[in-house]
């Protein structure tokens, strides 16, 4: 048998064992995870002007048409959070450690000359945070996940040999589950859950421009994604003094929007062996203004609040990346990078289950052709956020004055990223 179709085999009964696994760590910019690709990873993810592997499906699908034979891509992340928060009292509370994989798979056809088509499978969005069923932020959140499943299907026209557009279809899976603690009023603490899910369509349009064969740019817009999540709220444990009940579901719904964006990227190749990328992007964010809970015919959960809707106003962010690869000769090339995200999130409406903040990731990897039509691709990247220093009322709701959120939050994160390309 031969390596390529051991290699497939053994990457797709991986795929189809992973996604049913995969949680998602916090990200860049709320909830924004970008892990599409080691090769660009490596480069501070810094792709959209250059585009010329598969996964330009993620960074820029006009780049399909640089790839002149059917290439596909399959790969995974390693997501390994790490976070705590000091209150004003000293006492450190730590985020339960977790390690969380994203597979990704990409492919394109070239149809002609002028023609490609490509498909890509990954996850772009998503948080998982778990701080505990006991510990003081509990009023807010004592666990919190957002996983969500991108596929996409593209389309790319070469107009004229140095200007190439594209479309693509997009849709999003996803699956929200969220708990957090309810004041007991001197009997037990009860637990609220919601669990929901959705599916929703959106779209991209992008263009990619050779000036010539030093510089190139591209740019891309990434529509909004309208979700409207439907699931349950459960009670459990609550006081029945307090509550008239001690544990209680309820039909739910809840709207949230993955937020439009738009990305500009610069590609500059002053010799043949080096490559510069940079990449600049804003993200429209603002687009959250609140959190509110729909109670379908619940009096009872109406009446005790959990309907009234829940201010966020989420701010519109930047972020800019650069990296750079040198190639040491023909089938070995390094790769460093640096990327920045701005915060979302405001102080009166942070929350823990999404610890966002301003953040610096710093990358390095390398690319190997293993044969002439395999490469292997490998990324490391730290992010580091900012430690913020919060005062606000968010826990209040649920546990009068026993909730706080206050503290300073810090968090970093380790990511690893192999990917593995077949040329035709």
């Amino acid at each position: 048998m031969s390596l390529f179709r051991i290699f497939i085999i053994v990457f797709c009964a991986f795929l189809m064992t992973s996604w049913g696994q995969s949680a998602f760590a916090t990200g860049s910019g709320a909830y924004n995870i970008e892990v599409p690709d080691a090769g660009a990873m490596g480069m501070g993810s810094a792709f959209v002007g250059e585009a010329d592997t598969p996964a330009a499906m993620y960074y820029n699908p006009a780049g399909m048409n640089q790839m002149t034979r059917p290439e596909i891509s399959v790969g995974d992340a390693l997501i390994a959070p790490r976070g705590h928060m000091v209150q004003p009292n000293g006492n450190t509370v730590h985020m339960q450690n977790n390690e969380f994989n994203i597979p990704n798979f990409y492919a394109v056809l070239p149809v002609n000359n002028k023609l490609s088509i490509g498909f890509g499978s990954g996850s772009y969005w998503g948080t998982a945070t778990n701080w505990g069923p006991n510990s003081p932020l509990e009023y807010a959140t004592t666990q919190a996940s957002i996983t969500d499943i991108d596929n996409s299907l593209a389309f790319s026209y070469q107009v004229t040999p140095q200007w190439s557009i594209a479309a693509s279809v997009d849709n999003d899976e996803s699956k929200a589950d969220e708990s957090f603690a309810l004041n007991g009023y001197g009997g037990s603490i009860g637990i609220a859950e919601l669990k929901g899910g959705d599916d929703a369509w959106g779209y991209r349009i992008a263009t990619l421009y050779k000036i010539n064969d030093k510089n190139q740019i591209g740019l891309i817009y990434r529509s909004r994604i309208n979700h409207n999540y439907r699931g349950k709220m459960s009670i459990n444990g609550a006081n029945p003094t307090a509550y008239g009940f001690s544990s209680y579901v309820s039909n739910v719904s809840e709207k949230s929007v993955l937020p439009q964006s738009v990305v500009a990227g610069y590609s500059f190749k002053p010799t043949k062996k080096w490559t510069v990328n940079l990449d600049v992007a804003w993200v429209d964010w603002s687009s959250t203004k609140y959190q509110t809970i729909n109670i379908n015919g619940s009096a009872t959960l109406n009446t005790l609040g959990f309907a009234a809707p829940t201010p966020a106003d989420w701010h519109s962010a930047w972020s800019e990346s650069i990296g750079t690869q040198y190639n040491v000769n023909d089938r070995f090339r390094v790769r460093l990078g640096y990327y920045h995200h701005e915060m979302v999130i405001p102080d009166a409406t942070f929350n823990p289950r999404i610890p966002d903040s301003n953040s610096n990731g710093y990358t390095t990897g390398f690319g190997y052709d293993i044969t002439k039509r395999l490469t292997l691709d490998v990324a490391y990247s730290i992010l580091f956020y900012d430690t913020r220093n919060i005062i606000n009322s968010v826990a209040k709701s649920t546990a009068g004055s026993a909730g706080t959120v206050d503290g300073k939050y810090s968090e970093f994160i380790n990511i690893g990223l192999v990917s593995l390309t077949y040329k035709f």
